[in-house]
C-alpha cells in the first residue's frame, strides 16, 4: 500500500470516528434528557459532555472479537462501519423516543 492511500484511509477512519462519536454523543443527550433528567433530577447533559462520556463508556465496554484477519476489502469495511455508526445511534433514538412516549 502506499503513502497516498494509507493517508486518504486514515483521513476517512478519522472522519468516520469523529462523526460516530457526535452521533452516538447526541443521543446520548437526548435519552439523558427523556430518562434521567424526570426519573432523578439529574442536569441535563449537553453534547459535548455526552460526547465525552459515550467515549469514555465504548472505552470501558471495548471487546476484542479475536484475533482473526478480516478478508474483505477496506472499502467494504469502512461501508459496514459507516452504516453501523448511522444505523445504531438512529435505532436508538428511535426506540428510546417510542419507550419515551410512554413515560
Amino acid at each position: 500500500m502506499n503513502v497516498s492511500v494509507f493517508f486518504y484511509r486514515l483521513v476517512w477512519d478519522v472522519l468516520l470516528l469523529v462523526f460516530s462519536a457526535v452521533s452516538k454523543g447526541y443521543v446520548l443527550s437526548v435519552l439523558w434528557g427523556w430518562f434521567i433528567v424526570p426519573i432523578f433530577g439529574a442536569p441535563a447533559l449537553g453534547v459535548v459532555p455526552a460526547i465525552g462520556l459515550a467515549v469514555m463508556l465504548a472505552y470501558l465496554s471495548y471487546r476484542a472479537y479475536g484475533h482473526q484477519k478480516d478478508e474483505r476489502s477496506w472499502s467494504d469495511q469502512f461501508l459496514e462501519r459507516s452504516v453501523m455508526s448511522v444505523v445504531h445511534p438512529s435505532f436508538a433514538l428511535c426506540f428510546g423516543w417510542i419507550v419515551h412516549l410512554f413515560m
